[in-house]
Parts: C-alpha cells; sequence; structure tokens
C-alpha cells in the first residue's frame, strides 16, 4: 500500500533510465528542502536491463511501479476502524455504532476474516418485524444472556443456541399457562417474576429458558423454592425490572443472525473491495445500494479498513511531481485527476493543464538528470553517493556519453563535476552503462518496441515513435521482420496512423528507422531507403531532436 499522504515524483510511460533516475534524485532532494512533506519515487512502467544497472551499481531501491495515479480504496480508506465479532451479542454492536457514531459496523470473524456488516437496517428488523401479527422469533446464544441482562446463571441448559419468543409471566397464573401453550412452550422464553407455579409450569413444559427478575443478590436467589433438577433449560437470574430485562433480551441474539453475510467466493449480500480497486468503483458501490460503509478487504477476505460515504466525498488527488516529461499523452494513466505540483523536463512543451500555479524548471539540455543536479546546487546540497551515482549515469545514458546532438554544455559540466565528487572515471562509468544494454537478439519485438515508446498527436495524425539503444546493429536483419510486425501490431492496440522503431548504434552513432505503412508521408523522409519501410539515419542519435522534427516536418507538408 502506497502512503496516501505522499507526493509522487514520477517519470513517463515506458521510462528509460534519465526518467526513473531523475525521479529518485528529485524526491531525495524534496524530502530535504521539504522536512515537513513526503516524496516517493515511482515508475508507471517496466524499467530495463541498464536502469537495474544502473541502480545495482549506485545501490539504490527501485521506485516502486505505479501503473496509474486514478485515485484508489487505498487513498481514502479509514484504517482505525470498529469491528465486533460475529459471536457477539447485538448489543455490543449497538453500543460500538452510537460510540463511533456511524450507521453501520463491519462483522469479523476470531482472524479478523470479513463475515458480514451490520447496521440500522439490521436493527430496525430486529425490532420491528415483517409479519405484525405474529410473536417474533429470536436467536439466542445461552452464554450471552446473563451479560446482556446484567444477570447470572441458576442452572446450565442443554442446548448452547436456541431460537424462543419471548414472554412474560405477569397475567394471572392459569393466563400465563394458557398464552405459553398457545406459544409454543418448545419456543418460547419466559421472563417472570419469582411465581412458583407459573415457573414451575414452564419447567414442567420444557421451556428453553426461564429468566427470573428482580433478583439482585446471591442472597435473594436462596428465595426461590423451584426444583430445577430434572429441567432441561437454563434459568436465569436479572437483577432488572421485567421490561429492562426484556429489551435487553432482545439485543443478545448473536450479530451473526441479523448481519447481511458476505462470502469471499460466491456471490454475496455484501459489497467489499480491495486496497487496489479505483475510488470510482467504491463510490458506484456504495452510491447506488443500500450499504452506508464497504468493508476493504485482502485478497483472502481479512478486513483492512472500511470506506464510508464521507470518504469517497473527499475528491481525493494524487500530488504529482513530473520529471523527464510534460505532455498529457505520455504520462502517468490518470494524470487528469491529480495535482501537478511541480515540472522538471527537457522536451518540447506540450504541458498538461492544471488549476494551480506550479513549479516548472525546463531548460534545453540532453538529461533532466543534468536538470536536477542544478536544482542540487541551486539549493546547496551535495547529493549522497547514491544519488550521485543515478544521476551522473542518467545523464550519461541519455545524452550517449555526450555523442548525443542534445548534449549541452551544463551536461558535460555536471558529468564531470559529479565524477569528481564520487571520485569516478566518467568514461568508463559510462562504458559499464552501455555494455549493460542488451542485443537485439536477446529481447522481444514488443520490448524492443514498447520499452521508450513516445506517442504524440500533430496535425491531426495520431504517431508513435519508440528508441532502442544497442551496441551493435550487427543482429538487426535477424530480427527486422518481426520488428516490422509487432510495429503493425501496436499501431492496431494504440490506434495510431504511424507507428516507428528508431534502432540507435551507440558505438557507430548511427539509427536504423522502421515503420509502418503511411503513404501520405513516408516517402517524403529524407533519409536513404534501405527497404520497404526501413530507413538509414547516420549521425541520427536524438529522437527528441533530431528524428522528430523530421517527422514534424513531412506532417506539416502533407
Amino acid at each position: 500500500m502506497t502512503d496516501r499522504a505522499a507526493t509522487f515524483v514520477i517519470g513517463h510511460k515506458n521510462p528509460d533510465s534519465d526518467s526513473v533516475c531523475s525521479a529518485y534524485a528529485l524526491a531525495a532532494l524534496r524530502n530535504i528542502t521539504d522536512p515537513k512533506g513526503s516524496y516517493l519515487p515511482v515508475r508507471c512502467g517496466n524499467i530495463n536491463t541498464q536502469t537495474k544497472f544502473i541502480f545495482d551499481y549506485a545501490g539504490a531501491e527501485i521506485p516502486p511501479l505505479q501503473k496509474d495515479v486514478y485515485p484508489k480504496v487505498s487513498d481514502v480508506m479509514t484504517e482505525d476502524i470498529v469491528s465486533v465479532h460475529i459471536d457477539a451479542p447485538m448489543i455490543k454492536a449497538l453500543a460500538a455504532l452510537a460510540a463511533a457514531q456511524i450507521q453501520s459496523i463491519p462483522i469479523v470473524d476470531g482472524e479478523n476474516r470479513l463475515m458480514g456488516v451490520v447496521g440500522e437496517r439490521e436493527l430496525i428488523n430486529l425490532f420491528i418485524q415483517q409479519d405484525v401479527d405474529k410473536r417474533p422469533i429470536y436467536h439466542f446464544n445461552a452464554r450471552h444472556i446473563p451479560e446482556v441482562i446484567k444477570g447470572s446463571v441458576l442452572h446450565n441448559g442443554k442446548n448452547a443456541e436456541f431460537k424462543a419468543a419471548i414472554m412474560v409471566g405477569s397475567m394471572p397464573k392459569g393466563s400465563s399457562i394458557e398464552h405459553i401453550e398457545m406459544a409454543g412452550a418448545h419456543r418460547t422464553i419466559l421472563v417472570t417474576g419469582n411465581r412458583p407455579g407459573v415457573i414451575n409450569f414452564a419447567i414442567k413444559s420444557d421451556l428453553p429458558a426461564i429468566v427470573i427478575t428482580g433478583i439482585n443478590s446471591a442472597e435473594r436467589s436462596a428465595e426461590i423454592k423451584s426444583d430445577f433438577s430434572g429441567y432441561k433449560g437454563w434459568v436465569y437470574l436479572s437483577s432488572l425490572d421485567s421490561a429492562e430485562t426484556i429489551r435487553r433480551l432482545i439485543l443478545a441474539s448473536p450479530v451473526r443472525n441479523i448481519m447481511n453475510t458476505f462470502n469471499l467466493d460466491a456471490k454475496s449480500n455484501v459489497a467489499a473491495v480491495g486496497t487496489g480497486d479505483y475510488l470510482d468503483k467504491a463510490r458506484e458501490l456504495i452510491l447506488n445500494s443500500r450499504q452506508r460503509l464497504l468493508p476493504v478487504i485482502d485478497s483472502n477476505g481479512f478486513l483492512l479498513g472500511i470506506v464510508t460515504r464521507s470518504n469517497i466525498l473527499t475528491r481525493f488527488k494524487h500530488r504529482i511531481i513530473m520529471v523527464d516529461h510534460n505532455e498529457p499523452s505520455q504520462a502517468a494513466d490518470g494524470i487528469e485527476t491529480a495535482e501537478v505540483v511541480e515540472i522538471v523536463d527537457h522536451h518540447r512543451l506540450g504541458a498538461v493543464k492544471t488549476d494551480m500555479p506550479l513549479t516548472y524548471y525546463s531548460k534545453p539540455v540532453g538529461s533532466t538528470c543534468t536538470l536536477v543536479y542544478e536544482l542540487y546546487q541551486s539549493a546547496g546540497i551535495t547529493p549522497s553517493a547514491t544519488v550521485g551515482k543515478l544521476l551522473l549515469c542518467g545523464i550519461l545514458s541519455d545524452t550517449v556519453m555526450l555523442k548525443s546532438p542534445t548534449a549541452a554544455t551544463a551536461d558535460r559540466n555536471a558529468i564531470e563535476e559529479l565524477a569528481e565528487l564520487l571520485g569516478e572515471d566518467w568514461k568508463e562509468v559510462g562504458k559499464g552503462v552501455f555494455a549493460a544494454t542488451d542485443s537485439l537478439s536477446a529481447r522481444t519485438p514488443e520490448n524492443i518496441i514498447t520499452a521508450d515508446f513516445k506517442i504524440y498527436d500533430e496535425f491531426g495524425v495520431k504517431f508513435g515513435v519508440g528508441q532502442a539503444e544497442t551496441v551493435t546493429l550487427t543482429d538487426l536483419d535477424d530480427v527486422k521482420a518481426i520488428l516490422l510486425e509487432e510495429l503493425d501490431r501496436q499501431k492496431e492496440k494504440r490506434r495510431l496512423d504511424w507507428a516507428m522503431l528508431m534502432i540507435t548504434d551507440i558505438v557507430l552513432e548511427e539509427s536504423i528507422l522502421l515503420c509502418t505503412q503511411f503513404d501520405r508521408g513516408e516517402h517524403l523522409f529524407s533519409y536513404h531507403l534501405l527497404s520497404p519501410h526501413s530507413f538509414h539515419l547516420p549521425g541520427v542519435l536524438s529522437r527528441k531532436k533530431q528524428l522528430l522534427p523530421e517527422i514534424l516536418r513531412i506532417l506539416e507538408e502533407i
């Protein structure tokens, strides 16, 4: 479960090393500059082998996966909850409802598994049964009764649980006996004062229980002269009067007998949600049902919390810091439901819309990690060795060891200063980073294309461009055909007009561009056509600074 109070620092979909490293480093900085806040680096996609190598080298924990930033049940649920055991008398549930000032309460077993829910409606049904012309029948647990009526057991009965109507033996003996016979002696619990004639008839008729009221001391119990030696039912002594005893007897019924039952493995009368369920689902369930609360459970049915109507009306929003991107199409799903409070990026401006002003730091440099390093400098804070290694590797990766045309003086300065701080040879570090890059033949076609895939929508054309870096293109011919097939599949899956993959050889400093068929614009590329849907891009290393402008030129012309 994530920390609901934390501000997520998150990079783009299909994160590369720069994206994940900058998120980690910026979260560390913000936790220093804003000690009252809580900043958590997360990622919204799987990481590649190179990024895993970098985090291992830095001795850092890879940020947890946050698939989307839609509000979830875990963000609003109440964890400090009151529950009642399934075998507890109803009076305990009623007391808990009153103390917590809530309308429903979850019912659990001895291991805290959800068994059901009891609320005001079930209480009403307990007192007002549907057929008003019939005497109501209640369920009793024999061990609960003395606790509820504030009394004691005078004689132990045979049955631990039984069903019975409640009758008061306050009428003349003959009338009392007549009413007991009419109700059915085997299903009647008699509430009476110390009236030997009525009590003896109840013993003879084998009523399931007798409650003798007004006996408030052990000495007074000696006044009862009836013989219970052969009686199979229960005999209780109540210190209360008959009216109060009856009221409490009704509340001695175990909650299991009136609760709405929850069943984890079958259709249930009670709806429940998990911590990872979207808040919209919980909202729909609770607003379209009679339930006043939704229990929150884990996969085994253990109770973790509750969601109430007041919880879902809070309109919770995650606080987000976006790094290495600013466009909604590249952001985590659900970004429109979040509150973006800061953006640190080095790409073109296509920023998400926000309701409030925010901090925005952007410069035309080769790596977001360079900008985060500058923020450390601005704050007068020296990065830790772990953060320093992540920043250094992030810059080396995104600038292709300063070979990329996006590399700026600021990137070189950051690399040299960080290397000096760490006592490292940055060229050797860079070699290690890129040596960890998998060959094309060692990866699946889908992974090659989608690991760093960005979607754009320009001039009425929706297109996607993936980039895969490698240290050799010698095995490209072996996988080209299946890569083109996978591009077509990704195009259909993502509903694109055009899908492309730029495969970059960082050693030879050149790229090969593969693309799906796009008759309107494919022939306008200024690059050399190698084979159908395959182009040679000498000296092209940057998707952002070299390839994207070429694509936009074509789209503007058609």
